[in-house]
């Protein structure tokens, strides 16, 4: 009996299914990376500092982590390391991209806002690939556990730039 129990894996029964969802998961993290280690770089203004390391540097190297873990267990579960091929994954990041402003087009509060407006978004995301992937019998409990933290993470960063926001506007 308990050897049965051992037989099962990891995989996924419905890789098919599974792998436009894995795609479109790194794909979309990949490019709210992208953004926001550019709002590293182009924020300006009297909170530079703290923006740069402390809000924007937080965030984008969260991000950084979390597409790790993402390709990791992608790969494992799809049990495909073609997931992780970059120029797929840099294109599908560009389409993304283009979809938003760019942060170096924007004020600090324009950098704010938008990347509040950008959070609340990948946070429904969130909810949404977890129901998906539950549908298609590729989520798995450390997944689904990496799932959550990220999304506890990122409303911690979203509660970052609601105060940045509210303080460029009383100034």
């Amino acid at each position: 009996m308990r050897e049965n129990i051992l037989e099962g894996g990891c995989g996924c029964e419905n890789k098919e299914a599974a792998e436009p969802l894995f795609e479109d998961y790194i794909g979309t993290t990949r490019a709210l990376q992208h953004w926001f280690h550019a709002a590293h770089h182009v924020t300006r203004g009297a909170g530079f500092v703290g923006d740069h390391i402390h809000l924007y540097g937080e965030i984008y190297t969260k991000i950084q982590e979390d597409i790790d873990v993402a390709i990791e267990k992608a790969i494992s579960i799809l049990e495909d390391e073609r997931i992780a091929c970059p120029i797929r994954l840099t294109r599908y990041a560009a389409e993304v991209l283009e979809e938003y402003p760019s942060p170096s087009e924007h004020t600090a509060l324009g950098i704010a806002a938008s990347g509040k407006m950008l959070l609340k978004g990948y946070l429904e995301y969130l909810e949404f690939l977890c129901a998906a992937l539950k549908e298609v019998g590729a989520m798995t409990l450390g997944l689904e556990d990496h799932i959550a933290g990220t999304a506890n993470a990122y409303e911690t960063f979203l509660y970052m730039l609601q105060q940045r926001e509210k303080s460029e506007l009383q100034n």
